[in-house]
């Protein structure tokens, strides 16, 4: 009876190793969306999932130590200390609440980015040897409002505190509603690593998508 059990408990134990194998085989899309909501909407689950994912084969010396919640209040204020640079001392310190709730939407609106995902191909690594690259041509949704007149910094000096305040806050009520879209064309590369029998992939200067999205973003808005 020992020998039959044993048999038994060893098929048991490579139909768990072939399952577990076959659980980590993740699509180059499944891995641009984790990338996607970790950078752009800045998602806290999907940091963990990416690094869960990523430190198999790359080491976790190499997982992202970002904290992402501080890194989008820093940029709320780097925004609103520049806004207020441009006015006189008593209206900034009037319109500081204001220009923060402004800028805090601006850059939330961003998190609501949506993509599709058009195509897919392997190319060769030019790089390296042996290596092949997988490109994700993608469309990204900006949602911006419809309309998006701005005032020039002059018009805006000119401007009483109150009138100010009341500018950042119709402003701000037009980018929470964001009616209107903007699509951003990007090609986003996974490098593909073997391990194990297995492909994986990473991407290691995924802040591209955020600095083009930004770029494009805020240009829209400026006209």
């Amino acid at each position: 009876m020992k020998s039959p059990m044993r048999i038994l408990l060893l098929m048991m134990l490579f139909s768990l190793q072939n399952l577990f194998a076959q659980t980590k085989a993740v699509k180059p899309e499944q891995v641009f969306g984790m990338y996607f909501d970790t950078f752009v909407k800045q998602d806290e689950n999907a940091l963990q999932r990416l690094n869960s994912y990523l430190t198999p084969f790359l080491g976790s010396e190499n997982a992202y130590t970002i904290n992402l919640e501080k890194s989008f209040n820093d940029e709320v204020q780097n925004l609103t200390g520049m806004f207020l640079t441009g006015l006189s001392k008593d209206k900034a310190v009037a319109c500081k609440i204001e220009a923060e709730q402004y800028f805090n939407t601006v850059l939330s609106n961003l998190k609501n980015t949506g993509y599709t995902v058009n195509s897919i191909k392997e190319v060769k690594n030019e790089y390296a040897d042996n290596s092949f690259i997988t490109e994700l041509s993608v469309d990204m949704r900006l949602p911006v409002p419809a309309q998006m007149s701005q005032l020039n910094p002059e018009e805006i000096k000119k401007m009483s505190a109150e009138e100010l305040k009341n500018y950042l806050k119709n402003k701000t009520n037009e980018f929470a509603k964001s009616e209107s879209e903007v699509v951003v064309h990007q090609v986003f590369k996974l490098y593909q690593v073997k391990k194990e029998g297995n492909t994986y992939f990473w991407n290691g200067g995924p802040q591209e998508l955020v600095w083009k999205l930004n770029e494009v973003y805020f240009k829209s808005l400026s006209h």
